[in-house]
């Protein structure tokens, strides 16, 4: 859900509108280039990939699962049988590269030729781009792996995030004086580098604190809330990074992590006035 595909959203809606249609997004429970690999990691699980959908003001979601039978369908069946009798489409919007049908024999302009067969209208969108390149969630995923979270937010249009429930840990935070959550995410997301991060996390009672947030190379997520003063353990929390402040390190006692964390927490803190909450989003102030 980059702002290539926010751009895609706003035409289905403005057309959808304009047209007094029903406004409607096709997916598929994994991308199919997941599916094909499944090394490929992904920037969003299915649940948040649906929500951040519906709110760009598509009225409805239909989700199918990607399967091998589905892989098979050549991409005239899927015109044909999908977009027309089931989904009973009337106009299409699709990205500039989009592929589909078995083997991805179908691309943008073969749909363009197939609704002018069979009488629906195609719109396709151009790339949106970004520093003269076009916008991708590869681009995003590399962007992330390497912890520059700012260039992941450009691209995204928003604050990389992750939400997960929080889980019991060895509580060494606490004893420290530093106190985490421990947040069990989806195994198949990409985590950003390794390393110690400022974020924000929303919890599920509405409240939000600013935190400093670990990623273990072990992809271990714990987050030390500022502020926060309780029990959180089965909770749902959203964590959104905002910026990588150091790299992984490893620490030969329990002495020279507390000095580590306590230079942490100092660090975080002065670049937490950089930025401010602007409704569920962190901005630059």
């Amino acid at each position: 859900m980059h702002r290539g595909h926010q751009q895609l959203l706003a035409e289905v809606v403005d057309l959808s509108a304009a047209h007094g249609l029903q406004s409607l997004v096709y997916t598929f429970d994994c991308p199919p280039e997941q599916w094909f690999s499944q090394q490929l990691q992904l920037l969003t699980d299915l649940a948040a990939k649906e929500r951040l959908i519906l709110g760009h003001g598509i009225d409805k979601i239909i989700t199918t699962r990607f399967s091998k039978e589905f892989a098979g369908i050549s991409a005239r069946s899927f015109v044909v049988d999908v977009l027309l009798e089931q989904l009973r489409a009337k106009l299409v919007v699709c990205g500039f590269n989009f592929r589909f049908g078995h083997g991805a024999e179908g691309e943008a302009a073969y749909l363009q030729a197939l609704g002018e067969q069979y009488g629906f209208i195609v719109r396709i969108i151009p790339p949106v781009l970004h520093g003269g390149e076009p916008i991708s969630s590869s681009r995003i995923r590399r962007a992330v792996q390497a912890g520059d979270l700012d260039l992941a937010a450009e691209l995204l249009g928003r604050r990389h995030a992750y939400t997960g429930t929080v889980i019991p840990g060895k509580r060494l935070g606490r004893k420290l004086g530093f106190p985490t959550a421990n947040l069990a995410i989806n195994h198949e997301l990409v985590l950003p580098k390794a390393g110690a991060y400022l974020t924000w996390c929303f919890l599920s009672d509405g409240t939000n604190y600013p935190a400093m947030t670990s990623v273990s190379p072990n992809r271990n997520i714990e987050s030390h809330l500022f502020g926060f003063d309780g029990n959180l353990y089965q909770q749902p929390i959203e964590i959104q990074f905002l910026v990588k402040f150091r790299d992984w390190l490893f620490f030969a006692n329990e002495s020279e992590l507390q000095r580590q964390l306590s230079e942490d927490y100092a660090q975080a803190r002065a670049l937490l006035g950089k930025y401010r909450l602007q409704g569920h989003e962190i901005v630059l102030k």
